[in-house]
Order: C-alpha cells, then structure tokens, then sequence
C-alpha cells in the first residue's frame, strides 16, 4: 500500500534507487519479550552477547522499548519490544544459525523468558520521512490486523493520510512501518506494525483529545478487527 504522511527529501534517481533497494532487502523482527522475575540480568546478558553477534553479521538491534501501558486492545504487556534489522533474509537466516549465537541463545534467552512472539518483517512501500528519536521521548508501537472486508485496508489508507495530517502538529514523529511475513509465539501475526515516538506525553495526550482525530477514531476502528497500542519508554 502506499502512503503519503511526513514531506519526502529530494534525492538523485541514483540514491533514491540504491536506498529503495535497501529498504526492500531489509529485514525487521519485532520481538515480545516476557522476561521471568529475577532474570533481568542474564537477559541484559543476552542483549549484549548476542547483539555483538548480531553486528558482526551487520545488523543491529535497532530499537528497545519498554511498554508502560496498552492503550488500545487486550494483551498482557510485555516487558521489552525489541526491533532488529538485518540487511538480507539471507543474513538473518545465517545470523539464527550460527552456532555461538544459537549457544548464547540457549544459555540467557531461553531460561530468562516467560513468552515471546516474534515478527519477522519487511519494510511496507509507506513512503515517509523516517526520523529517529532517543531515549528521552515516549514510543508508540501498534500492531494492526485488518478487517477481512475487501474495502478494509482502502478504508485504513484514507484514515491513515487524514491523521498523518494532523499528527506532526502534536510532535508526532515516524521511524518504522513494517509488514510481517512469518511469526512465532502465542500473539497472532498482525498485518503491519508502526513505530513512532511523541516529543511529549503532554502532546500524545492533546493529540488523542482532539476533536479531529475523534472524528476519525471510527473509520480507523471499522477498517480493523484488532489493535493493540503499546505506549512505552525507549532503553536503546
């Protein structure tokens, strides 16, 4: 599906070309993680350990985020989302069968999780502004699941254009739409899962008052059959 929400930078045809081919190669996984009482430290272990691995590979977990409540849907939340990217399906594959990484795995992650789903993902054709925050702004992550009508996904793109020119005014900024492919776990697969981040609560909290994005909260909710909205702080 294609978007239109943040203003696109001019490039040359060559550098629109070579990042659009690295935005179609590039793999995402969106990782749940539900992390047992007292094992906060061997999975900071793993965290570390594995993404040396994963670096090596030239990937790198991109983005933690620590939920602190749902706003939209019912799920227990969990502990961490993690975002990794990978440069090639061909390089994720490797990277999840190599042997120091499959040994660390099983020594931290393993025993340290209660659950974990797992989303693994390609960039959708949303073209955007990708911005990235820091550690000092609050994240939202969605995970969408269309309505099975036909008109559904029409139905989310309209709503979509139409509050994406509303939300920047609130400090609403984007850095990641992506499209699962496969998944793991007890958390059904979501169609596309979007990433950004608000200057302030202060401004999340206007931006859900206001009467415009009311206004559009119910063609957003007949194109869906789920949501979940995670409102959360940044540790990476």
């Amino acid at each position: 599906m294609m978007f239109s929400c943040s203003s696109i930078k001019e490039r040359s045809n060559t550098q629109n070309t070579n990042n659009m081919e690295k935005k179609k190669e590039e793999i995402v996984n969106v990782a749940l993680m539900y992390i047992k009482d007292g094992e906060e430290q061997r999975f900071d272990e793993y965290k570390k350990k594995g993404g040396t691995i994963l670096e090596s590979y030239g990937g790198k977990i991109e983005r933690v985020i620590k939920p602190t409540m749902l706003a939209e849907g019912e799920l227990d939340i969990p502990d961490e989302i993690h975002f990794a990217s990978y440069p090639s399906i061909e390089v994720f594959n490797k990277f999840n069968e190599d042997p120091e990484f499959i040994k660390i795995r099983e020594e931290y992650a393993i025993p340290a999780l209660e659950d974990i789903s797992i989303f693994t993902s390609r960039n959708t054709d949303f073209e955007f502004e990708k911005e990235s925050g820091d550690t000092s702004k609050t994240y939202g992550v969605a995970l969408i699941y269309f309505d099975e009508r036909e008109a559904a996904v029409k139905e989310f793109e309209e709503y979509h254009d139409e509050v994406c020119e509303i939300m920047p005014e609130f400090g609403t900024h984007f850095e990641r739409f992506v499209a699962p492919f496969q998944s793991k776990g007890t958390v059904e697969k979501p169609d596309e899962i979007h990433r950004f981040y608000f200057d302030s609560m202060e401004g999340l909290q206007q931006m859900g008052t206001d009467e415009r994005m009311k206004a559009l909260f119910p063609k957003r909710d007949a194109s869906l059959k789920n949501l979940y909205f995670f409102i959360g702080e940044a540790t990476l």
